[in-house]
């Protein structure tokens, strides 16, 4: 999938329409405009800063009406020729007559018999990437756990050989404590058998 939609796709959002007014979502409206969604929202987030009122879904999410679409992408081209930070865009253009803007004609209206089909694609893209999710979670959790293996394989190895070497080094010890007290009590016996001779 490229990274700009094809301008017919942003109509497959939703048939739900007020009049002849399409609704819009902003992952349709983010690719229509060639920008990242977290990009719109920031937009969207900046002109409701301004007073600029968008629409919201039953739970919430912002949903774009033609209307809005031709403002952001005003802001958008507006930003893009350089001249102007974000908010000076953003700024201008709803300081100006925005009921004059002029209208979007490239958004094209799919027909109804066809929102099904682009659908039933969706939803398929939805399910691979659910599914590529899970594989990756089951992939993370495997990966964890032989790390943990591993990491628990190198601390028993390191404990074994630490008390290996104090098992050694307690042995080495003894087997010296053994050695100065026969060297001890040879030198004794040597100075008893020169006592007796003096007898």
């Amino acid at each position: 999938m490229s990274d700009t939609a094809d301008i017919s796709v942003i109509s497959v959002i939703s048939d739900t329409t007020i009049g002849d007014d399409l609704i819009y979502d902003t992952t349709m409206v983010s690719k229509f405009l060639g920008v990242q969604e977290s990009t719109l929202r920031k937009y969207c987030s900046l002109m409701q800063k301004h007073n600029y009122e968008f629409n919201k879904n039953s739970v919430g999410h912002r949903v774009f009406y033609k209307r809005d679409i031709e403002v952001i992408k005003k802001i958008v081209d507006l930003k893009n020729d350089g001249s102007l930070t974000l908010n000076q865009a953003v700024k201008t253009i709803l300081d100006s007559d925005i009921d004059n803007i002029e209208d979007i004609t490239d958004i094209e209206v799919i027909p109804n018999h066809d929102y099904k089909k682009l659908l039933d694609e969706f939803s398929a893209y939805k399910r691979e990437q659910m599914e590529f999710n899970k594989e990756q979670m089951e992939f993370n959790k495997t990966l964890i756990e032989q790390l943990q293996k591993q990491e628990q394989y190198i601390k028993n190895s390191i404990d074994d050989r630490d008390n290996k070497l104090m098992l050694a080094l307690k042995e080495s010890m003894e087997s010296r404590r053994q050695i100065a007290a026969a060297v001890t009590e040879l030198e004794e016996a040597k100075k008893k058998k020169k006592q007796w001779w003096k007898f």
